[in-house]
């Protein structure tokens, strides 16, 4: 299956890690919910210049493979992971066909989720990221959230705004990041497309997860309205966590 081109530049992507949601919400909330990584042998799927990729070896994963469908992306990884080469490797590949044997301790998988456009295609990309685990291993995921749902545009007190025209599969989703010329286009699948998704790819259990804010942020009323809807999952995103 051919991949998806992204429309935007690696250092330009690279560059909106310094957003304060990025550490806050979405670095915090994916950390949490992996726990000790010591000892880990872990896939980033999607891992872009691999940043977490090098927090992970930092926090005691014992290797990390990156995978990265964009060739500036990987470029970028392996030129900021000099000091790394014994304990990270990145492929240039799109990850639904990227398999693997079975031998690893976690997956992490960040906004990778959002761009399959229908069941079949996250299917797909679910079947890929399975293949790498072993029986009774985890998936971490961080995405769009599918439960959020509005016509219009969202967040823009944030470094970036979220835009929605339909809630049909498949639709756009826009993210317009403050300092992006192009913007990140994600595609939305319901709730249910998802769970069937990994239903289809073997995993025996899988759960969504609220995003969580640090707790340094929490008493700040700048993040209500980050956090005001939906009422199940509130915030533009959303957490994952699929067992094998």
């Amino acid at each position: 299956m051919k991949g998806k081109a992204i429309t935007y530049g690696a250092e330009s992507y690279v560059n909106t890690k310094n957003s304060p949601f990025r550490e806050v919400v979405e670095r915090h909330t994916i950390f949490s919910l992996i726990g000790d990584p010591t000892g880990l042998r872990i896939l980033d799927a999607g891992c872009g210049d691999g940043i977490y990729a090098r927090q992970l070896v930092d926090l005691g994963a014992e290797h990390v493979i990156g995978v990265d469908g964009a060739a500036d992306f990987i470029e970028l990884a392996r030129e900021k992971s000099i000091d790394y080469s014994d304990t990270i490797e990145y492929h240039k590949a799109f990850i639904q066909n990227f398999f693997g044997a079975g031998d690893l301790d976690l997956v992490v998988a960040s906004y990778l989720l959002s761009y399959p456009q229908n069941l079949t295609e996250a299917t797909e990309y679910c079947r890929a990221m399975a293949s790498h685990l072993k029986d009774g291993a985890k998936f971490v995921g961080f995405n769009n959230n599918p439960f959020e749902v509005f016509q219009g545009e969202r967040y823009s007190e944030y470094g970036f705004r979220k835009v929605m025209t339909s809630s049909e599969e498949g639709a756009e989703v826009k993210y317009l990041i403050d300092k992006m010329a192009d913007p990140i286009i994600n595609f939305y699948l319901t709730p249910e497309t998802y769970e069937q998704a990994f239903r289809n790819a073997g995993f025996s259990k899988f759960e969504w997860r609220a995003v969580q804010l640090h707790p340094r942020e929490q008493r700040s009323p700048h993040w209500d309205e980050f956090f005001k809807s939906p009422k199940k999952f509130p915030s533009p995103f959303i957490a994952m966590i699929a067992t094998k």
